[in-house]
């Protein structure tokens, strides 16, 4: 492991104030992975609210609070309901009613890969940690929390660097990942959308811990927009690196989700790849132009041409980042760990 604190490369942001670089969209879509298609496993999803969802009969609320007449009395009826409320089925997230994986969770899930997927370079790494603290530097033991994510990203963590950006305190300077993602004070340069299920039925299923889950099954699709904007080919690139994205339109199975490192019985968690159906470029945008490849402004690449296009981007951010850019298969590496 790496010993020490490794300092955090850190440079002025690019300019919010003006068009200067890659502007566009992406058309993106998370599945759930199903052995059916090929993948190594068949997970659910399960993205929640944070909120818990309550259960009581309501033919008995409406008894014993009409039977109240006092203070006292009431007070004895909310005590009584209260030992009769169970745990309802956890929310998926939703809009409108439809099933959707949220924006935010998105971009933390893109970000993090990103953050652990970059290494010390000539004494200093380009991303800080934003949500993590400087340590520890050895592992938790097995059982611990967090020991699952430390072994599958030990690379990353194994060693402690400066503190994360902030740019609200006059930190005039932040890292790559923060001038792309945004940090405090300051706004980013990409951003996801809510990815609303394509027909998902959303199943109930009872875990053997007691809890009650709403989740997706096997196979299913949530699609959206994801947008950029004054980017350079190699930083469009690494944004397509941190999907899982290596050489076509189609991720490798990466993990997503608070559940992704549990394995409760019969059950599969957060295994999903993500996938680019479009690359539109904004008509005030540079041309892409990669490795002979070109995308004009107001124009777009679909199907073969984008499987080249995300190949050569990804190519590019690699020879950008020689040296410092971990290819961690995350699904893999923790499927080890439970062997």
């Amino acid at each position: 492991m790496a010993q020490g604190l490794v300092r955090v490369k850190r440079a002025q942001p690019r300019p919010r104030g003006r068009l200067d670089g890659l502007i566009g969209r992406l058309a993106i879509r998370i599945r759930a992975c199903s052995e059916a298609l090929g993948d190594p496993v068949s997970s659910y999803l399960h993205v929640g609210t944070g909120a818990p969802r309550l259960m009581i009969d309501e033919a008995r609320l409406k008894q014993l609070s009409g039977s109240a007449r006092s203070r006292n009395q009431l007070m004895k009826v909310v005590e009584e309901l209260s030992q009769e409320i169970q745990l309802d089925y956890a929310y998926f997230a939703s809009v409108k009613g439809a099933p959707v994986v949220p924006g935010g969770s998105l971009k933390g899930n893109v970000r993090a890969r990103l953050e652990l997927s970059l290494a010390p370079g000539e004494g200093c790494i380009r991303s800080c940690l934003i949500r993590a603290s400087r340590g520890p530097l050895e592992p938790p033991p097995p059982g611990g929390h967090g020991w699952r994510h430390f072994r599958v990203w030990s690379e990353a963590l194994g060693f402690a660097r400066e503190p994360a950006c902030d740019y609200t305190e006059g930190q005039g300077e932040v890292c790559l990942l923060c001038d792309l993602f945004g940090t405090a004070g300051l706004q980013g340069l990409v951003a996801f959308g809510d990815l609303v299920g394509e027909r998902v039925q959303l199943k109930p299923i009872d875990l053997s811990t007691g809890e009650r889950l709403l989740v997706a099954p096997p196979n299913s699709a949530f699609s959206g927009p994801a947008t950029f904007a004054n980017l350079r080919p190699w930083e469009l690139g690494l944004l397509l690196y941190g999907m899982g994205l290596r050489d076509s339109r189609l991720g490798r199975p990466v993990l997503f989700g608070k559940m992704k490192y549990r394995r409760p019985p019969g059950y599969v968690f957060g295994v999903v790849r993500y996938e680019v159906d479009q690359l539109e470029l904004a008509p005030f945008s540079q041309p892409l132009e990669v490795e002979g490849l070109s995308v004009r402004p107001g124009s777009r690449a679909e199907g073969k041409t984008l499987d080249g296009l995300i190949h050569a981007l990804v190519g590019a951010a690699r020879a950008k980042l020689d040296g410092e850019l971990l290819d961690v298969d995350e699904v893999s590496r923790l499927e080890q760990l439970r062997a």
